[in-house]
């Protein structure tokens, strides 16, 4: 386990551009492969439909195959399948942490956390070893999710699950936004509130995947987008 300061060489650069970055950083694996390659955070509810599942893993499958790293908290639910598809298509992995990197959470994902090392992935967190999970850490975690990609892409989320606390730090940091259309799944009220928002595209099928696909590897510049943040604070 190794830890980074502030602006080191190998501090991730996507990550030192965002509001209040954190000014140390923990981490297994290799760090490097957040500014090698192109991420996606792939995120969604821990209650997650068998539609959701699917989706999840046929979004991290084709992100793998593409050669775009899938972002996530390794939560159960969208995040677990969402790697798992990233994984099986031979592609790398960054799980960010809200404890110290000498736990996992869930320990369910044990295994799934050694399976995303062994791939070249990654393991984050801004908290030093033996630091124990507490709720609020969920929450300053999902910043980083954002942060450390180039795009976020919504499976399936009500709109009072934690998902939607990335969602915001992912407009605040002028992240590219998806969601998967709010009639493939069940869970959906935050999909349906995105679908609403200007600037998000609305994963349909395949083709809309590989149309998001596309905006992340052209390396956009900076870019206004038009949501009404008042509106997501009081449904999260």
């Amino acid at each position: 386990m190794r830890r980074t300061e502030l602006f080191w060489d190998d501090y991730p650069d996507r990550l030192a551009s965002i509001f209040r970055p954190p000014s140390e950083l923990y981490y297994r694996g290799g760090i490097d492969v957040i500014d090698q390659r192109h991420s996606v955070a792939v995120i969604g509810s821990r209650r997650a439909s068998d539609r959701g599942i699917a989706a999840a893993y046929r979004i991290g499958c084709e992100l793998g195959r593409r050669g775009i790293s899938v972002v996530n908290g390794l939560a159960l639910g969208c995040d677990t399948h969402a790697l798992r598809g990233a994984l099986a298509a031979g592609g790398t992995c960054v799980a960010v942490m809200p404890c110290g990197l000498d736990q996992i959470v869930p320990r369910a994902n044990a295994g799934l956390a050694e399976r995303l090392l062994a791939g070249g992935g990654c393991l984050l967190s801004e908290y030093p070893p033996q630091t124990p999970v507490r709720r609020y850490q969920y929450v300053e975690r999902d910043r980083l999710q954002s942060g450390i990609s180039d795009g976020v892409i919504v499976v399936e989320a009500e709109c009072d699950s934690g998902t939607m606390h990335t969602v915001r730090y992912a407009i605040r940091q002028g992240r590219r936004l998806a969601c998967v259309d709010s009639r493939l799944v069940r869970y959906a009220s935050g999909n349906r509130w995105l679908e609403q928002q200007g600037g998000v595209r609305v994963i349909r099928d395949m083709a809309g995947l590989n149309a998001f696909i596309a905006e992340i590897q052209e390396d956009p510049v900076y870019r206004q987008m038009t949501f009404d943040l008042e509106m997501l604070d009081k449904s999260v």
